[in-house]
């Protein structure tokens, strides 16, 4: 590296440090701290790195305009076309390399400082909605849900030592309210165990309890195994010769209550068999709060509980959902059948796993071809189970207390209401708002990827579209506009012989400034020449990338020409 090469680097690292001590310091003086809460650092930070990179154009090329105008050798621009190119190839090769570093800091550290600012944000209104949401619980004696709320709030502020005892106070009170505590189903470990019991199964344990004379049992099982076969002829004969005596004879209380549990397992058994798993499920949670050790209610309330997860979901998967949102306010066309365009809202949409998906505050509108409304709904919340929405919400304890879509207006389109096809999955329909709200909170490939989708989901595609078309041409423009103030540069520095004159200093303060405001008329009028290329033309985004593309080898060459031009001027 020549010292001109070396002098213009340290004076565009001068340039940055400087633009990055300004940016930190508007960050720290302009910190919304009712919005960032305890993360302000976080905000600042990612503020001030966005600051810098945004900006990073107007100070490359301020301390480029001043390291060659000022502090290069040479004094007149005396060389011969030979000389004149080789100037320039080094002069395009420092600006090539700078241009290079804009597009790393563009695509790989603007997405994340974006992130980092977006994130601080976020996870602030979180932390005071579990707030506001724990204390509602409190009032309503809701402790577990209260709880809940206070655990995870504290992950998000471990310092806080005054919600830390509040949780103290609130568990206490959970303790005291649970005088019985309800015994929820239990998870594969034990339950597995259990086998379903075949026709033979159940055919040989209603001889051998009808051999033992215990009619009791005989007849509980002999009307299993019918719902297996309907028309076993000893089966039948079976269950019609234990009825008869059981009315013949007078049950001891302990046969009573055996024979009332025995019917109460076959009306759960038909709720199963009828393809109603919620009622088989609250009511074999019933049965097991009285009858804890009954290994055939344990295992029929397993079933139903894993046929209740492709149908609903419980309230406390919602209290316990854990990070922030990965994206809200998200509007999009979800599918078209039997004549309807349905169209769904989603305020949040958060992630508890890699394929575990919960969606708040659900609102969905059926359209007629004809424009009038269909049907028109609400729900508070919904769950992702591969591409359907699960929007039956249950209370493990009291089905009173579960939630459904509420439908304003019109009837379901389809049958159970709580379950909707979504043709989206929930990982793009969060990249997609997040591209939507924050475009550059998204890595450029990955946004790349997603424009398909915007016809899919009938999300008007111009505004992204236009944004990728700058993006792609940052490090462009970035590249021409260096070449170019280093030209200029060069010339300055040979117009004067000895020392520049005093308002070439006093205007050094002012450079980063003056270099901002054309840039951004650059890039407004590249702006309105992208957005006539995609609305006006109507382009597509590789076609309109590629002549913009050409725009600028053109603008390149035309820089490279004049600089050649300039530099033999004198020899001429």
């Amino acid at each position: 590296m020549d010292r001109d090469i070396r002098v213009i680097v340290l004076t565009i690292l001068g340039f940055l440090g400087i633009g990055l001590l300004y940016a930190f310091l508007a960050a720290y003086f302009s910190v919304p701290v009712l919005r960032v809460g305890n993360y302000k650092a976080i905000w600042i930070l990612g503020t001030s790195l966005e600051t810098l990179i945004t900006h990073f154009i107007p100070l490359v090329t301020a301390g480029m305009i001043l390291a060659t105008s000022l502090w290069v050798e040479g004094e007149t621009l005396q060389y011969s076309t030979i000389d004149a190119l080789h100037q320039l190839r080094k002069l395009f090769f420092l600006s090539l390399g700078v241009a290079i570093l804009f597009g790393i800091l563009q695509e790989g550290v603007l997405p994340w400082a974006t992130q980092m600012k977006q994130s601080a944000l976020r996870k602030t209104q979180i932390a005071n909605e579990l707030r506001d949401k724990a204390f509602t619980a409190e009032r309503t004696k809701e402790y577990s849900n209260a709880r809940f709320y206070l655990e995870y709030y504290l992950t998000l502020f471990p310092k806080d030592d005054q919600v830390r005892s509040l949780l103290d106070k609130i568990r206490e009170k959970e303790r005291e309210q649970q005088v019985q505590p309800s015994i929820k189903p239990q998870e594969p470990m034990t339950i597995l165990k259990f086998k379903e019991l075949t026709f033979q199964d159940l055919q040989e344990k209603a001889i051998q309890y009808y051999q033992e004379q215990d009619f009791v049992a005989a007849e509980y099982f002999s009307l299993m195994a019918l719902k297996l076969k309907p028309n076993h002829p000893e089966m039948l004969r079976l269950l019609a010769s234990s009825q008869n005596t059981l009315n013949r004879i007078r049950l001891t209380p302990d046969q009573e209550a055996r024979r009332s549990l025995f019917q109460a397992k076959q009306q759960g058994y038909e709720y199963l068999k009828q393809g109603d798993p919620i009622s088989a499920y609250y009511h074999f949670q019933e049965l097991s709060k009285r009858h804890p050790k009954d290994s055939e209610i344990a295992k029929y309330l397993h079933q139903a509980y894993e046929e209740v997860k492709k149908k609903a979901f419980f309230q406390d998967e919602i209290s316990l959902v854990t990070g922030e949102p990965l994206a809200s306010d998200l509007l999009f066309k979800n599918s078209f059948r039997n004549g309807l365009h349905e169209f769904l809202f989603f305020s949040k949409i958060i992630a508890t796993g890699p394929s575990s998906y919960y969606v708040f505050d659900i609102e969905g509108i059926g359209i007629e071809e004809s424009g009038k409304v269909a049907y028109r709904f609400k729900a508070p919340f919904g769950k992702f189970v591969d591409s359907t929405l699960l929007m039956h919400c249950l209370n493990r304890k009291d089905p009173n207390l579960s939630s459904k879509p509420t439908y304003m207006y019109g009837d379901p389109p389809t049958e159970p209401s709580t379950i909707l096809p979504i043709k989206l999955k929930p990982q793009d329909l969060v990249s997609l708002a997040r591209l939507i709200h924050s475009p550059m909170e998204t890595p450029f490939a990955t946004a790349i990827s997603l424009i398909d989708l915007f016809p899919v989901a009938s999300i008007e595609p111009m505004p992204v579209v236009h944004s990728l078309l700058m993006r792609l041409q940052g490090p462009f423009i970035c590249l021409n506009i260096s070449v170019l103030v280093l030209i200029l540069g060069r010339m300055l520095h040979s117009k004067y012989y000895t020392r520049p004159p005093l308002i070439t200093y006093l205007s050094i303060p002012f450079l980063p400034v003056l270099f901002t405001i054309g840039i951004s008329l650059l890039q407004y009028e590249l702006s309105i020449l992208i957005s006539i290329l995609i609305d006006k033309v109507e382009l597509g985004f590789v076609t309109a990338g590629i002549v913009l593309l050409g725009f600028q080898g053109i603008f390149l060459l035309a820089i490279l020409f004049y600089g050649v031009q300039s530099f033999t001027r004198e020899t001429a």
